[in-house]
């Protein structure tokens, strides 16, 4: 597929171009107005419904609601108005919640209950997307990371970790699955190209790993030594209910630059990474040909290459790279 045959919907068309080029047709579109979409859809052979409002502590559930739930809804209405033949829905491994009746997680396994809004917002969307009449191929993609990824946890735990500024919380030794950017794109490319309509796909990295694996590989790529400093997991807890209360009336009192707009541990961060959590991505393999090739240490060291680039470590790590760096290539 080139970039030409390629139509993206957005809210702000000229930001968009500036991320995408001029090759790739921008629209002007937001899928919580419903009216924005009939037209947009019209002609088009297989619709990807990726946008979301994304996880981020202290939104109101009404914005995930409207976003996820709502935009889904008129998304898949616009879609079956227009004669779209085929969607590609991008949901989440969110849908589960972290209360697993068993391990690994796979596509059967029953969705959660008690969760974030950001996740209930992703199970709710896909009841929409299982009710619908459209033929339809869901991904749910894991942990995912890799550059680009502004304000994404592991770009947050590899700046904290280049600045001293990281703790475990818990034993750590509990198992997590991430999955770099690039097994993402690949796997949802696809799903969509597939006909497995109706069914779903999990899109996880080549292997899980413990939390104090994942720490210690963020830190090889880093270059620095693993943190020390451990938190008691029941302590971690308390803080966040101290915490996040006292934050919420900070970022209305005083505004959400001082101390930055979240607590340094949230309830949905912490049970995240001490969640014991892997899935099994066989069906993926299977049924559209998809198996993940970027490991962690790969993975991740593109990701602080990024950050240096951008100039969000400190010096002496990014030239320590880039030392590196020019020793490769020579």
């Amino acid at each position: 597929m080139s970039t030409a045959e390629v139509v993206v919907l957005a809210r702000d068309p000229v930001s968009a171009r500036r991320i995408l080029g001029e090759q790739v047709n921008v629209l002007r579109g937001d899928f919580r107005d419903g009216t924005s979409l009939p037209e947009a859809f019209r002609g088009i052979d297989l619709l990807y419904h990726i946008g979301a409002r994304r996880d981020h502590w202290g939104l109101p559930r009404r914005e995930y609601l409207d976003s996820n739930v709502l935009g889904t809804q008129n998304v898949l209405e616009a879609a079956e108005s227009a004669g779209v033949p085929k969607v590609l829905y991008c949901s989440s491994v969110g849908v589960y919640g972290y209360d697993f009746r068993y391990l690994p997680v796979d596509e059967a396994h029953p969705f959660g209950g008690r969760m974030s809004y950001y996740h209930e917002s992703k199970r709710l969307a896909e009841e929409i997307v299982l009710r619908s009449r459209l033929p339809i191929v869901t991904v749910r993609p894991g942990w995912i990371y890799g550059p680009n990824d502004d304000n994404g946890g592991v770009t947050q735990m590899l700046i904290k970790l280049a600045s001293g500024r990281f703790a475990f919380v818990g034993k750590g030794n509990n198992r997590i699955h991430p999955v770099y950017i690039d097994d993402v794109v690949d796997g949802i490319l696809a799903a969509g190209s597939s006909e497995q309509y109706g069914e779903a796909f999990l899109l996880l990295g080549p292997e899980p790993l413990t939390f104090n694996e994942y720490v210690q590989a963020m830190c090889r790529a880093l270059g620095v030594p693993a943190p020390t400093l451990r938190i008691p997991y029941a302590i971690g807890r308390l803080s966040c209910y101290g915490l996040e209360p006292i934050w919420l009336a900070k970022n209305r009192l005083l505004g959400k630059k001082l101390l930055g707009d979240k607590p340094p541990m949230t309830g949905d961060t912490l049970a995240g990474i001490s969640a014991d959590r892997f899935y099994d991505t066989s069906k993926a393999q299977r049924l559209i040909g998809h198996a993940p090739k970027v490991g962690v240490d790969e993975g991740l060291l593109k990701t602080v290459e990024w950050l240096a680039s951008i100039n969000r470590l400190p010096q002496a790590i990014a030239a320590k790279l880039s030392i590196s760096d020019s020793r490769t290539s020579t």
